[in-house]
């Protein structure tokens, strides 16, 4: 039997809109990878993201679960990590003490625009002896600055939502972007299954007015289910919402993308059904190496009135 296999990383609430329709939802060489299933022997997925944040930088390397199996992909320790920028930095990456699999770089460092970042991943992951060689890179693209955000009042149904809108001046070439929502300083999008992605096939060159997200108004609370409860956000006076907004590559929003759609998950690992996901890595990895730029503005909230 032969199928394709997939990353289960999905499950997400909101996408972006763009003037009332839905933007469909992500460097490098990228190609699609299909595996056996039955028996087949694991694979070694990549993943890993260098932003311009002044810190450690992380790369997760783990080996694939059966394609049946619901249990989280087991860290690869004992891997030589390295990533080198086209300006000749070279950043080496240690694996953390308490979480297998995970390494991050022993400086801290940030990712700058219109450099080129190549990743270098050697373990021997079949155990013949031989370490096996794994690449991918990033060319990190320019920062968008975003003017401000705003909240809207809409009422349906009874139900009282505000819907998060970023005002920018998108470029006039063609762009990729993700967008992140920060919800009194906790990460809303944190997951990449909740990652916030579009194209601008609706917007390009011109001033835009994105729809990022839908929050509730505290009213709701009494009459929302415990389900309804658990997914949302409810809004209250004070509140501090900050968007984040990042150009990236067609590759990653491509690879975002098809997680999104194909399989419930919540980290880099196989299972589910049968799919086609891009990867950047090399040597019959699987998984994603992107790097990319941020900006932010917040808001705080006051009610608003319907």
């Amino acid at each position: 039997m032969r199928i394709q296999i997939m990353m289960k990383i999905c499950n997400y609430k909101s996408l972006p809109l763009w003037g009332g329709l839905v933007g469909l939802l992500l460097i490098g060489c990228t190609e699609p990878f299909d595996i056996k299933t039955d028996d087949s022997p694991p694979v070694i997925v990549i993943y890993g993201e260098l932003t311009d944040e002044f810190k450690h930088q992380e790369v997760m390397i783990s080996r694939s679960s059966p394609y049946f199996d619901d249990a989280p992909n087991v860290g690869i320790s004992g891997a030589e990590v390295t990533i080198q920028s086209s300006n000749n930095e070279i950043y080496h990456l240690l694996e953390n003490a308490g979480v297998q699999g995970l390494y991050y770089s022993r400086d801290k460092f940030s990712a700058s625009v219109g450099v080129n970042y190549s990743l270098s991943v050697e373990v021997d992951f079949d155990k013949d002896g031989i370490l096996d060689k794994y690449e991918a890179e990033t060319t990190i693209l320019p920062v968008v600055i975003p003017d401000s955000l705003t909240l809207e009042p809409i009422e349906m149904f009874g139900h009282k939502n505000y819907f998060l809108y970023m005002h920018f001046q998108a470029p006039p070439e063609e762009n990729y972007y993700l967008f992140k929502i920060n919800y009194n300083d906790s990460l809303v999008t944190k997951k990449l299954s909740r990652y916030l992605i579009s194209d601008d096939a609706l917007f390009r060159g011109q001033y835009a007015k994105g729809n990022l997200y839908r929050f509730d108004d505290i009213s709701n609370w009494e009459t929302d289910s415990e389900e309804n409860r658990k997914r949302s956000i409810y809004l209250q006076p004070g509140d501090k919402i900050e968007a984040r907004i990042s150009l990236i590559s067609k590759g990653y929003f491509d690879f975002i993308d098809q997680c999104q759609r194909e399989q419930n998950g919540e980290n880099p690992m196989f299972g589910g059904p049968a799919s086609n996901i891009v990867t950047n890595i090399s040597n019959g990895g699987v998984g994603y190496f992107s790097g990319y730029c941020t900006s932010r503005t917040s808001i705080i909230f006051e009610p608003l009135v319907f």
